[in-house]
C-alpha cells in the first residue's frame, strides 16, 4: 500500500438517484422576476424571485457562480439589475442595482479573455443590455464584443427554423427582445408548456405575448416549486441528461452496468434510439443530441442490449468530427470524446476505424499543450478526465495516436494539484474538479501518480465531512450545478481509486 490514509470503504456502486433537478440560477430567476402581473404591469408576477435576487447578490455586486467567470457574472448581473430597477421598491433593491451597475463597469471588459463562451451568449448579450437600459440602468457602452459572432450564428440558422421547437435556438428565444413575433413565439411552446425547457424563454414568451397562457404559467409555477419557491433553474426538466451523466461517471469509475439503469429506463432509451433518431436531454425536449445518444449507446451495449451505433451518423460533420446539435458555431471536445468512447466499445458503426482516427485527429488538434477543455464545462479537468478515461478503451494502434498528449495532460495534473490534494482551475479548490483529477489519474495510475491520487481522495473525504459546497461549473446560458451528476463523479473517482489500491495491496 502507498503511504497515507487508506480510502474508507463506502457504497459507491449505488445507481444514480431518481430525484432529478438542477439548482436555481440568477439568470432565469431574473427573467421570472421581470415578468409583470397581468392586472398590474408595475409589479412583478413572481415577487419571491425579486426578493431572491436582492438577497443573493455576491459581495462584489455581481450575480452568478462563486467561481469567478466573467461571461457568467456579466450575463447574470445584466439580467438581475433590470427587474430590480423596474420593480424594486425598497432601498435594498436600489442599492443592489447600484452595486450591480458598478460591477458591469469594472469587469465588463474582461469577457473577451475567457476560453469558453456560454450558450447563446453572442445572441443574448445585446438583448440584456437593451433590457437593462430600458429599465434605467446605466450600462457601459463597451460590453457587446460579439457582433461578428452574432452575425455568423444567425447566418447558420435557417429563418424558417427560428421559432421551431426542433431547433436548439428555441432554448434562448429571449434573445429576440422587441424583435420577436408574438404569434410565432407561441408556436415554439412545447407540450409541457415550456419554450425550449427554459424558464427564461418561457417567461419571455409570456411577457412578449401579454396573454394568460395557462400551460406556460403552470410550467413556471412547477419550476419554482421544484426549486424551493423563489428561484428557477436554467433548464427544466432534463432528467435524461442527469440520469445518463450520473450513470456514465459511475461507469468510468468501474460500477457494473446492471446497477446503473433500471429496466424502464433501458426501454425508454432504446425507444428513443429507434424512433426519435437519438436521445435528448428529456422526453419533453424533441431535439436529440450526440452526447446523450453516444452515452446511451455505450451503457446499453454494456448491458447486453442490441443497439445500432449508426444513429450517430446524423451528427457527423464533413471534417469527420461530431457536433452536438445542428447549426452549432463551435464544436465540442466532450461530444467527440463520448462518441469516440461509444465507437470504441459498440460494434457496427460504418467504417468505424476511419471515424475513430478522425476523432483522434480532432482531439489532437484541440489539445492546448496541457489539457483539453469543452464547451459544456468551464474547467479543463472535466474534459481532460473524460479523454483520459476514453482513451483507455481504444485499440492500441488508436491509443498511440494520442499517447504523447495524454502523458502531457497527466504531467499537467501532477504539477497543478494543490498542496491539500485538490484541484481548481480558477483559483478556488472544488470537490468536483478534484474528482475529475483523481479519476483521470486513477484510471491507469503508475507509481508517479499514487501519492497524487491518495492526496485527492483524502481531500474529497474531508470536503464531504466539512460539507464543502459545489460551485456552478457547467455551461448553459449561465453556469449551473447538476447535483446528481457532480455527486456521481465524486463517487466514481473514489471508487476508481479504491479499486486501484485494492489491486496493489
Amino acid at each position: 500500500m502507498t503511504a497515507g490514509v487508506r480510502p474508507e470503504r463506502r457504497n459507491v456502486l449505488a445507481p444514480p438517484s431518481r430525484r432529478p433537478g438542477i439548482n436555481g440560477v440568477a439568470y432565469d430567476t431574473a427573467w421570472l422576476a421581470g415578468l409583470p402581473r397581468h392586472d398590474d404591469r408595475r409589479s412583478s408576477r413572481f415577487p419571491t424571485t425579486l426578493r431572491w435576487l436582492a438577497d443573493n447578490q455576491l459581495s462584489d455586486g455581481s450575480w452568478g457562480s462563486s467561481v469567478r467567470y466573467e461571461h457568467d457574472r456579466i450575463l447574470c448581473t445584466l439580467a438581475a439589475v433590470a427587474p430590480l430597477a423596474e420593480f424594486g421598491r425598497r432601498a435594498e433593491d436600489r442599492a443592489a442595482v447600484d452595486k450591480g451597475t458598478r460591477y458591469l463597469w469594472q469587469h465588463g471588459h474582461l469577457i473577451g479573455r475567457e476560453p469558453v463562451e456560454l450558450v447563446g451568449f453572442e445572441l443574448l448579450l445585446p438583448t440584456l443590455v437593451e433590457r437593462a437600459r430600458t429599465a434605467g440602468v446605466a450600462v457601459p457602452p463597451h460590453l457587446d464584443v460579439y457582433a461578428t459572432q452574432r452575425t455568423h450564428k444567425l447566418a447558420l440558422l435557417p429563418k424558417e427554423m427560428l421559432y421551431s421547437p426542433r431547433a436548439t435556438v428555441v432554448h434562448s428565444l429571449e434573445f429576440l427582445g422587441d424583435q420577436a413575433d408574438p404569434a410565432a413565439l407561441k408556436t415554439a411552446q412545447g407540450s409541457n408548456g415550456a419554450v425550449g425547457n427554459s424558464p427564461a424563454a418561457t417567461a419571455f414568451m409570456l411577457q412578449a405575448t401579454r396573454e394568460e397562457n395557462a400551460s406556460a404559467l403552470s410550467y413556471l409555477e412547477t419550476v419554482l416549486g421544484h426549486a424551493g419557491g423563489a428561484t428557477a433553474p436554467v433548464l427544466h426538466p432534463c432528467e435524461t441528461f442527469e440520469l445518463l451523466w450520473a450513470a456514465y461517471h459511475l461507469y468510468l469509475g468501474g460500477a457494473p452496468g446492471h446497477t446503473l439503469l433500471r429496466p424502464t429506463e433501458r426501454r425508454q432509451l432504446l425507444s428513443a434510439l429507434q424512433t426519435r433518431g437519438g436521445v435528448s436531454l428529456s422526453p419533453t425536449f424533441p431535439i436529440p443530441d450526440a452526447d446523450d445518444t453516444a452515452v446511451a449507446l455505450l451503457l446499453l451495449h454494456d448491458l447486453g442490449e442490441s443497439v445500432e451505433p449508426s444513429v450517430l451518423k446524423a451528427f457527423e460533420a464533413k471534417d469527420g468530427s461530431f457536433v452536438s446539435f445542428p447549426y452549432e458555431r463551435h464544436s465540442s471536445v466532450g461530444v467527440n470524446v463520448h462518441v469516440l468512447h461509444a465507437l470504441a466499445r459498440v460494434p457496427g458503426y460504418p467504417d468505424a476505424d476511419t471515424a475513430i482516427e478522425r476523432i483522434c485527429d480532432y482531439l489532437a488538434d484541440q489539445h492546448s499543450g496541457l489539457y483539453w477543455i469543452d464547451k459544456w464545462h468551464i474547467s479543463p479537468l472535466y474534459a481532460t478526465a473524460h479523454v483520459l478515461c476514453a482513451v483507455e478503451d481504444l485499440a492500441p494502434h488508436h491509443r498511440r495516436r494520442l499517447a504523447h498528449l495524454v502523458e502531457r495532460s497527466r504531467e499537467w495534473l501532477r504539477h497543478s494539484q494543490n498542496a491539500d490534494g485538490s484541484w481548481g482551475f480558477y483559483g478556488q479548490s472544488t470537490p468536483e474538479e478534484t474528482a475529475y483529477g483523481l479519476l483521470a489519474l486513477a484510471v491507469s495510475a503508475d507509481d508517479r501518480d499514487m501519492r497524487h491520487c491518495q492526496a485527492a481522495a483524502n481531500y474529497l473525504h474531508q470536503a464531504a465531512a466539512d460539507g464543502v459546497s459545489h460551485p456552478p461549473l457547467w455551461i448553459d446560458k449561465c453556469l449551473y450545478i447538476p447535483p446528481l451528476v457532480v455527486t456521481a463523479a465524486i463517487d466514481a473517482a473514489l471508487r476508481a481509486w479504491t479499486s486501484r489500491t485494492e489491486k496493489r495491496s
